[in-house]
């Protein structure tokens, strides 16, 4: 499958679900949203230190939304002759409802200002053989370097397709992409001893991109793997964090995003309504969401209703600046229209969120962090519980050292508990170092101040 095959197969599509809406709307079905996603996949697997499996797979996915008078009826098929069928079928489901609600409509459509193409023909030339090499190369990196780490599964894949967004509002939007990508999972294993799992992952728009950001994103894995396996438990105090960019948001920034959900807003939910133009965070955070850079993964000119996305200030110097929203959730909000904020895909009616979140780097150096005086410990990721509303955490650190005295000592059984929003305000220094996580968003390491750590000591 190469790219004139997939710009074929798009063309055509288009024309089909074009003359699909027509013939609803003569029929009386008014509001009808196609979203159509096509993948193309050529997938290598590991499993316990060797090759497991090679694949190639091919799927189409419809999600096929019928508004009438307030209600929603939402099929998914991936069957193309009975498409009309299931546009039906979603208006009988829209029928059927009795809860209707004004605010629930598709949207006019706009005009799309950002083209996005990132089908890079070069991949055309890379096949399965090639990915066995990408594999075969991973394990030998393991073999030389981290012998006494278990790959316990990995993947490397080729992917190609389109999205592709119609609807009888006159939205019009698709995107052809095409991507290498790999990850792997494991833990480091030595006799008796097993250290805690982790997990990195790469992609790239071109063979040698990949292949740059693979061999980074696996020595990580490795070298994390390894940190875990020799940890012991040590005693607990009051103190700093030090979080890694992969903890930033796993940490507290994915629960503080979660809040300004049009969603979570409208609910009740959120800690964060009302609280636009107020500070409620660190004067040292800023973030913003940039989904119209062309040089990040996951960069998109449109989102899931086909609207157009744009670049939004979320937080400039702590100060909350915007909230996202999709069609229906700006309509209960009062806004003309949404925010180009609508995510999901054929498989799920529109939700709310950013697309490509940028944290501004600060003004640090990262490696004083390792060196500070007293005790800080490092956060690696946290397996344990959160709650949306209130912003509460807690867990078991995984994969965590002790930063004291200049020495970095792996620890384990270290639990920490704290507050999501309350840790917008216990940012002590943002580094200028960070890291471009999931090749699409600009993550820096932070230092926080404030928090228990428990921990215990071995008889």
């Amino acid at each position: 499958m190469d790219r004139g095959a997939i710009e074929k197969r798009l063309s055509d599509q288009k024309d089909l679900l074009t003359n699909l809406i027509s013939k609803a709307k003569s029929n009386g079905i008014e509001q009808v949203e196609i979203y159509s996603s096509y993948g193309y996949s050529e997938d290598v697997s590991l499993e316990k230190n060797d090759l497991n499996n090679c694949t190639a797979t091919e799927e189409n996915m419809f999600g096929i939304r019928v508004i009438h008078e307030g209600n929603q009826g939402f099929l998914i098929s991936n069957h193309i002759p009975s498409l009309y069928t299931s546009i039906e079928e979603a208006y009988q489901l829209a029928k059927s409802q009795s809860t209707p609600d004004p605010d629930l409509v598709l949207p006019e459509t706009r005009p799309i200002t950002n083209q996005f193409d990132t089908y890079d023909s070069s991949l055309d030339t890379i096949g399965i053989e090639d990915l066995v090499s990408f594999a075969k190369e991973a394990l030998g990196w393991r073999s030389d370097l981290y012998d006494k780490i278990n790959i316990d599964s990995g993947d490397f894949s080729l992917n190609k397709g389109y999205k592709l967004i119609v609807s009888s509002k006159g939205v019009m939007a698709h995107e052809l992409g095409a991507e290498l990508s790999a990850s792997v999972m494991g833990m480091g294993v030595d006799g008796d001893l097993v250290g805690s799992f982790d997990y990195d992952s790469a992609s790239g728009f071109t063979k040698d991109q990949f292949k740059t950001l693979w061999k980074k994103a696996f020595h990580n894995f490795g070298d994390k793997c390894m940190g875990a396996l020799y940890a012991k438990p040590t005693t607990g105090f009051q103190g700093k964090v030090l979080l890694p960019p992969d903890a930033v948001y796993s940490f507290f920034l994915g629960l503080f995003i979660g809040s300004l959900n049009g969603t979570s807003l409208r609910k009740g939910k959120s800690k964060m309504a009302g609280k636009i133009g107020e500070k409620v965070a660190s004067s040292l955070l800023s973030i913003w969401d940039d989904p119209t850079n062309k040089g990040f993964m996951g960069s998109t000119g449109f989102d899931r209703e086909g609207m157009p996305t744009s670049f939004k200030k979320v937080l400039t110097e702590g100060v909350l600046e915007s909230y996202f929203y999709n069609t229906y959730e700006a309509k209960k909000a009062k806004l003309p229209i949404s925010n180009g904020c609508a995510t999901g895909g054929a498989q799920s009616l529109p939700g709310c969120g950013p697309k490509q979140l940028q944290i501004a780097p600060g003004n640090a150096n990262k490696d004083e962090f390792f060196k500070l005086p007293g005790k800080t410990l490092f956060v690696n990721r946290i397996s344990g519980t959160k709650d949306g509303a209130s912003g509460d955490f807690s867990g078991v650190v995984k994969g965590g050292y002790l930063l004291e005295g200049g020495e970095k000592i792996p620890v384990r059984e270290v639990q920490i508990v704290g507050n999501a929003f309350d840790a917008l305000n216990q940012i002590e220094a943002i580094a200028k170092e960070g890291e471009l996580i999931g090749e699409s968003s600009f993550v820096p390491y932070m230092l926080l101040d404030g928090f228990t750590i428990t921990g215990v000591m071995e008889n």
